[in-house]
């Protein structure tokens, strides 16, 4: 499977809160009502840039603070489609996954040159290549990208639940 995106770059250490701000949590249950907040106190104006199939180039650890599942699905009502940074914050991690969102995590390069240029990622061989060259990278186990293919982890549960015979009951 391959993919290419529009690379978007954001420095410094990133966290969910930056993402999307804390008095938006509540705010709203749909992604898509919180995706123009994204950034909005850390880069005024950034979610306005951005748009359906970015890629978000960042050169420190991405996504650390609460667990705040916003952040990811946000950042995907957002247009972002891949994140790329040296390392993301646990729960993040998982909650991306989850939803759909896809990680690289590619050692510290430079970025700001890359603002606007284009990433093709293999993700079977692991690779990402653009202007900047080439850069291999862990390939996201099987089980993750099922659950991107799926759509996110509900749907793949939902598609790969087993029905089990219910025992009848003890009178």
């Amino acid at each position: 499977m391959t993919g290419a995106y529009r690379i978007r770059t954001i420095s410094g250490t990133v966290s969910t809160d930056d993402i999307i701000p804390g008095k938006y949590k509540h705010a709203s249950a749909d992604p898509a009502a919180l995706a123009p907040h994204v950034f909005e106190n850390y880069l005024p104006g950034y979610a306005a840039t951005l748009r359906e199939g970015d890629a978000l180039w960042s050169d420190s650890i991405f996504g650390i603070g609460s667990s705040r599942e916003q952040a990811a699905t946000s950042l995907l009502a957002a247009g972002v489609k891949v994140v790329i940074a040296p390392n993301f914050g646990r729960i993040f991690y998982r909650n991306a996954w989850n939803i759909g969102l896809r990680l690289i995590e590619i050692d510290r390069i430079q970025s700001a040159d890359l603002d606007g240029e284009e990433i093709t990622v293999d993700w079977d061989a692991g690779t990402a290549t653009g202007s900047f060259g080439r850069h291999d990278f862990a390939r996201p186990p099987k089980r993750l990208m099922d659950i991107i293919e799926a759509g996110g982890l509900i749907n793949w549960i939902l598609a790969n639940r087993v029905e089990r015979p219910v025992a009848p009951a003890a009178e």
